[in-house]
């Protein structure tokens, strides 16, 4: 095999693995997405229909908390895999090779994020699942606080 071809599989080979790692990562980021949402409209429907029921809005709350705390623990995780994997193995690999396109994707990766011009969707999305952790969170504040003044001013 000469080189020029050993260059050209590895960057197929490179690039198949992210892909496929970047489908896998916005598929399960979907998924959570949706699972959210789903938790944010059956909070919202019940504090339509049963305002009064705290522990249902309590419940739905708790399970929006939980889902969202997954999500971003996930997100940490497939960033933690990728950082193992791609950076550490793969430069590993392209040390033996004459050239390293990871390295050099890296490095134009961290010059762009310096510059503040490249916002990565990882990181919106990790501020989102951030954001509706905080609105789930501040519903079930809101939600014990009222149960309590409910109950003194029923008592």
């Amino acid at each position: 095999m000469d080189e020029k071809h050993l260059i050209l599989e590895q960057y197929r080979i490179y690039n198949e693995m992210k892909e496929s790692f970047i489908n896998r990562t916005f598929a399960i980021n979907r998924f959570f997405m949706i699972l959210c949402a789903i938790f944010l409209f059956m909070l919202i429907f019940a504090k339509m229909l049963l305002p009064t029921e705290y522990f249902l809005l309590l419940g739905i709350d708790i399970f929006g908390i939980a889902f969202c705390v997954m999500w971003i623990s996930n997100q940490d995780a497939y960033a933690s895999i990728i950082k193992i994997k791609y950076n550490s193995v793969i430069e590993k690999l392209e040390e033996d090779l004459p050239k390293a396109p990871n390295k050099e994707e890296y490095k134009e990766l961290t010059d762009q994020r310096s510059k503040k011009r490249v916002i990565l969707v990882k990181d919106i999305q990790k501020w989102f699942a951030i954001f509706l952790m905080l609105v789930f969170l501040g519903n079930t504040l809101i939600d014990v606080a009222n149960s309590i003044f409910s109950r003194i001013a029923g008592v």
